[in-house]
């Protein structure tokens, strides 16, 4: 899988050059999300991001309500770049607490449409690296409204081969202000579900997971937010 990534991201990127200098939407936001665990660890997660063009910065702080839990300060960097047919490819790291995890991402633009995806999430910890990847596909009509579907393999946790398949649809008006659905059902006879909107600044969502990621605990994540333009769209 991940030679198959490098193979369509090579492609990709010799069948027409990269442009940094296209012009992106420029925005920044902050959200404040709380992680209501199974086993009562909830978790405060308080995030900004800052998108000014190609490339993303994002701080975030995990502070769990057991004091005998290790808190988590998570920077992350990403960079982006488009070619001529808009498709995007992504490089990115994230620190999480005592491993680095880094993405390799593409999505290619396949029609007016359509978009696929795929990617390869090396997590590199202090005595070994594991490799999450996962595909999928977008399909879009009208302006931003999208049915999206992906598989996700995930090697970590007990069960060590957890295989997720999110569905995500989205609708939404000419001014980008959205609503969104999304079913996730897993190999271990588990699902999540997740609920999110965006109305100008504001950004609202709950999400439930059975058995999350690839831990044995439930949880149900709320999250409030604002996301405020820095320029223009195109």
């Amino acid at each position: 899988m991940r030679r198959v990534l490098a193979m369509v991201f090579l492609a990709g990127a010799m069948a027409s050059p990269l442009e940094a200098a296209t012009p992106w939407r420029s925005y920044a936001g902050a959200q404040a999300r709380y992680w209501a665990f199974s086993n009562q660890n909830d978790l405060r997660d308080v995030l900004a991001y800052w998108v000014p063009g190609p490339f993303h910065v994002q701080l975030e702080y995990w502070d769990f309500v057991d004091r005998e839990t290790d808190d988590q300060f998570r920077p992350e960097l990403g960079l982006h770049l488009r070619d001529a047919r808009r498709s995007v490819y992504t490089l990115q790291w994230r620190h999480e607490r005592l491993q680095e995890r880094y993405w390799l991402m593409t999505d290619q633009v396949l029609g007016a449409r359509v978009v696929a995806r795929a990617e390869v999430s090396p997590i590199v910890g202090r005595d070994s690296t594991v490799w999450v990847w996962a595909v999928g596909a977008d399909y879009y009509w009208a302006s931003y409204d999208f049915l999206q579907a992906t598989l996700i393999h995930d090697p970590r946790g007990v069960d060590r081969d957890l295989w997720v398949v999110p569905i995500r649809l989205r609708l939404a008006t000419e001014r980008n202000d959205w609503v969104q659905a999304t079913f996730a059902p897993a190999s271990r006879g588990t699902a999540g579900w997740a609920l999110d909107a965006k109305a100008r600044w504001l950004r609202l969502g709950v999400e439930h997971n059975n058995r999350y990621d690839f831990t044995t605990l439930d949880n149900t994540i709320y999250t409030v937010g604002l996301e405020v333009p820095l320029s223009r769209p195109e």
